[in-house]
């Protein structure tokens, strides 16, 4: 990546059609090089991963396959020269939104490192897999992180997907174990609990969002609401309340959703508002993490209380 990135850099200019003109030769070089070796690793390493994560008798490879095959293209079937001129295209739109050349320039330089990561992660992805597939294997896959991770993943972290790999959003690094042995994958990043509490401070408040919600969850919340809370842009909002400034989230709080159930229990929940076509909402906010520590003060019980009355506990 940071080739690609050095390459743009020293082509850049203020027409970003011939600034990629310029620079793409030497990226693709770069990105080509980078996905021929991580292939190559992973078909000579993911058969003694496999036995590592518990996968027993495994059968000599049925097939042998090419892995120059999965160079020059994007986990999507893209071609690398097309999937790269995204980032160009993402400069474009800042210019025409206003934003000054040099900006637009950072934009595409950042969402060239994201692309060529997401391409190389795709690549070690698919060269696993087939060679995988070569031993004959049976069993199940299981999503295991790739430190860092986002709190979407960590909450997914160990789900098995049966015998087709999960899938992932955008820019996801997470890879496909092998394995239905727990106490293997254990130590391989594959349960919420034992990544989340090999974070720092500083780390697991930046997976979780806040270091409110970092210290909710070492208070027992659950993490899935905890990510959940963010699950669609804008979901967490501000408001003047309560004498004071309040954050919350709409998330869980339709008739249906466990925060509602909670609110509804604590007396909280008045009536239900309308939401779009046909959901009903709790006409009650939902109050964060952050502003229950806020309202409770010192006094923990109170905190804990709150916690199990909004649906994070």
């Amino acid at each position: 990546m940071l080739r690609i990135v050095q390459a743009w850099r020293r082509n850049s200019g203020d027409d970003l059609n011939q600034a990629y003109a310029d620079a793409y030769a030497p990226m693709l070089d770069a990105l080509d090089s980078a996905q021929q070796d991580i292939a190559d690793y992973m078909a000579d390493t993911t058969p003694d991963v496999m036995q590592s994560l518990g996968s027993r008798n495994l059968k000599s490879p049925e097939f042998t396959f090419n892995t120059s095959k999965l160079v020059g293209l994007a986990g999507n079937g893209q071609n690398t020269f097309d999937n790269l001129w995204g980032s160009v295209l993402m400069g474009k739109h800042a210019i025409s939104q206003g934003y000054q050349t040099r900006t637009a320039l950072a934009v595409v330089e950042r969402d060239f490192a994201l692309r060529s990561r997401t391409i190389l992660a795709d690549t070690a992805r698919f060269s696993a897999m087939m060679t995988a597939k070569s031993h004959s294997f049976t069993a199940q896959y299981v999503r295991m992180l790739t430190p860092p991770s986002c709190g979407r993943c960590v909450t997914l972290a160990g789900m098995p997907s049966g015998r087709r790999p999960f899938e992932r959003h955008p820019h996801c690094d997470c890879i496909a174990a092998w394995s239905d042995d727990e106490k293997a994958l254990a130590t391989h990043y594959a349960n919420p609990e034992d990544y989340l509490n090999s974070l720092s401070d500083e780390e697991l408040a930046k997976t979780l969002g806040s270091k409110a919600n970092a210290r909710a969850w070492k208070d027992g919340a659950d993490v899935n609401q905890l990510v959940n809370a963010y699950r669609r842009k804008g979901d967490v909002r501000s408001a003047q309340m309560y004498g004071t400034k309040i954050k919350y989230t709409i998330e869980g709080t339709t008739k249906r959703g466990w925060a509602y159930s909670r609110m509804k229990q604590a007396g909280y929940v008045k009536e239900h508002v309308r939401y779009g076509s046909k959901y009903w909402r709790a006409d009650r906010p939902r109050l964060m993490p952050e502003t229950i520590y806020q309202l409770a003060g010192s006094d923990h019980a109170q905190a804990m209380r709150l916690l199990g009355d909004y649906g994070w506990l």
